[in-house]
């Protein structure tokens, strides 16, 4: 199985079906769920650190409307097999990424933030 490179691509789902080199780092989805009591957890780390991509990955495990299960086959999370049955596909998301949002003052950041919310 041939695996292709994808530069700068956050879309967790791309890169499973495009067969991307990807770093597996699911085993996170059960360490925040299982292994926490954090209400929110803020995930800070530079530019281009992989964040938007992160939460991509969260949004298709746990996102009602979708059926994931092809997309993480192989991957550390379903080692969990009873966390995933409880936990995957199972809740509403509301997905809403800013790293788009740039703009050379307030009010044009602030237009496009009202855009992007709507």
């Amino acid at each position: 199985m041939a695996f292709t490179v994808s530069v700068g691509e956050a879309d967790f789902a791309a890169l499973r079906n495009e067969n991307a080199y990807y770093v597996d780092k699911t085993e996170i989805l059960y360490e925040l769920v299982h292994d926490t009591k954090n209400k929110v957890t803020l995930f800070t780390r530079p530019r281009r650190f992989g964040k938007t991509l992160m939460m991509s990955m969260m949004e298709n495990f746990f996102d009602i409307r979708k059926d994931s299960r092809t997309l993480f086959e192989g991957l550390d999370v379903l080692k969990h097999a009873a966390f995933c049955e409880e936990w995957m596909n199972q809740y509403p998301v509301l997905f809403i990424s800013f790293k788009d949002i740039e703009a050379e003052d307030f009010e044009a950041a602030y237009d496009m933030l009202k855009v992007r919310l709507s």
